[in-house]
């Protein structure tokens, strides 16, 4: 008797889960922000407690994981198209070498322990802080390394059709020159940019699909 009363409940579940998943994207399988950790946590809880309560219904247990992963459907939206706000919510890397040298101030802020950040370092097969030219502490907890040697890697300036401004002043650019490098490969507005990055002193373009074709 008591597995059919849950059956309803389960069902409800699942499918608001599997359309949660579906809007979600493949992202949920990627790593994951602080945001997006604590939002999936959350659904469990929700799901769990709901199905386990035998004072709510098929339905209020429907809603509250209706009502929460649309919630974190519409942050992670308005995120993808507000490179600011984005940053304002999940926060941005933080770089813990800078040519060469570590910046210490960086790792207090990073919460992170020297010991651990050596621990991570050896594990992609560095064996000294001397072979490293640029890292980040990126916001899933993995690093981004470049070693002495090495090119830099790429940097997003253009992300869905609008400025990464953390970016810009990372490279020490402004948006009007973003504005005329675009102008000069043939582009009027940012907003007719899928993307760009620069890398090697060059600004590579990847348009929207709309876009390429008017060109």
């Amino acid at each position: 008797m008591y597995l059919l009363e849950m059956a309803p409940k389960f069902l409800l579940a699942l499918v608001i889960l599997l359309i949660y998943v579906k809007l979600s994207g493949k992202s949920q399988i990627a790593p994951m922000s602080q945001l997006d950790q604590v939002g999936s946590m959350v659904i469990g809880a929700l799901v769990g407690g709901a199905l386990l309560s035998p004072t709510v219904s098929a339905w209020e247990a429907a809603a509250l994981v209706a009502i929460w992963a649309g919630l974190l459907v519409i942050i992670r939206f308005i995120k993808s198209k507000n490179s600011r706000l984005r940053d304002a919510i999940d926060g941005a890397p933080i770089q813990l070498v800078k040519n060469g040298k570590l910046i210490t101030d960086n790792f207090i802020k990073a919460n992170l322990p020297v010991r651990d950040f050596e621990t991570l370092v050896n594990i992609q097969g560095i064996s000294s802080f001397e072979q490293l030219k640029q890292v980040w502490y990126e916001l899933n907890g993995s690093l981004t390394i470049i070693k002495k040697g090495e090119k830099d890697i790429a940097v997003l300036i253009i992300e869905n059709g609008g400025i990464s401004h953390d970016n810009l002043n990372q490279i020490q650019k402004d948006e009007d020159w973003v504005k005329q490098e675009i102008h000069k490969q043939g582009y009027e507005k940012i907003e007719d940019i899928f993307c760009a990055e620069w890398f090697d002193n060059k600004l590579f373009i990847y348009p929207y699909d709309k876009a390429q074709q008017k060109n």
